[in-house]
């Protein structure tokens, strides 16, 4: 069952009645779907696109879309029916968003669009687009003589590593901007203060995620015999298994649990010029 045509009239409205013909090429990011009236607002984002008619290159991220029924989402997935595959150069038939004006506070990308009318060729060739592909997927390396070295996760927003805590190896992530060297730079701060502070800030966390998580450990307690567990107790049997911090100087610390939460992670949010807000049971 398609899509009905009051949802479809309404969907493509938001889009040029002209049709031409692009190449695209697809990110590593996959996909996405928003609801729709009773429909299904299904997309894919593109690193750029090839205006076939003006022979011109066009960079920049957007995104494709197509719009799907309800039964169709829950029956074939929100890819349905085309399966766009990451990094590869479609040939397309599209209409393209009527009003791109963008809202302040928006990204350029949500208004960059097009909608499918049809896959006319998949793994097009266009060296332009074949070349913005080797670019984008070379590695990405933010170096630290004390920390060590982060890889950039584009389509996460994100450096990715490990560095020693307490001993232990703990997994890192730094939230930043992959357009903002600045932030890059921010977030690596951040990062070196807490790691030059490791045994203080380690004491903080481990203690107001014992002060709020203890009553609710023991309520977890799956035999009742057993002793209850005291806030030393909940201290000592937390462990940092990953850190994430980003520009602002905001954290969140995952902890393993000990079991105490069958198995979920222990984590502590707060900045690390203010305070600790929160800790919750996650995963």
């Amino acid at each position: 069952m398609t899509a009905s045509q009051k949802d479809f009239e309404a969907f493509q409205s938001k889009y040029q009645t002209e049709e031409k013909e692009i190449l695209v090429l697809t990110d590593d990011g996959g996909g996405g779907a928003g609801k729709f009236y009773d429909s299904w607002d299904s997309s894919k984002y593109f690193l750029a696109y090839y205006d076939i008619a003006l022979n011109e290159l066009k960079k920049g991220k957007g995104r494709i879309n197509w719009l799907i029924s309800d039964d169709e989402n829950r029956e074939h997935s929100f890819c349905w029916p085309h399966y766009f595959m990451d990094g590869v150069i479609y040939r397309l038939r599209v209409r393209e968003l009527a009003d791109k004006t963008v809202p302040e506070g928006r990204l350029p990308s949500a208004y960059n669009r097009f909608m499918v009318v049809e896959v006319l060729e998949e793994n097009a060739h266009n060296d332009e687009l074949a070349s913005i592909l080797a670019e984008y997927r070379k590695p990405v390396i933010l170096s630290d003589k004390v920390l060590g070295e982060f890889e950039l996760n584009k389509n996460l927003r994100l450096f990715g590593g490990r560095i020693q805590w307490l001993g232990r190896d703990v997994s890192v992530s730094l939230e930043v901007n992959p357009d903002s060297r600045g932030s890059w730079t921010k977030a690596m701060n951040v990062l070196r203060v807490l790691f030059g502070q490791q045994e203080q800030r380690d004491a903080e966390f481990r203690a107001f995620a014992a002060g709020q998580l203890t009553e609710l450990a023991n309520d977890w307690r799956q035999d009742e015999d057993t002793a209850e567990i005291s806030k030393a107790d909940f201290i000592s049997r937390i462990h940092l298994s990953e850190l994430a911090v980003d520009p602002n100087g905001n954290i969140a610390a995952y902890y393993t649990d000990d079991d105490m939460f069958l198995g979920h992670a222990v984590t502590v949010h707060g900045n690390t010029k203010k305070c600790l807000k929160s800790a919750n049971i996650e995963g």
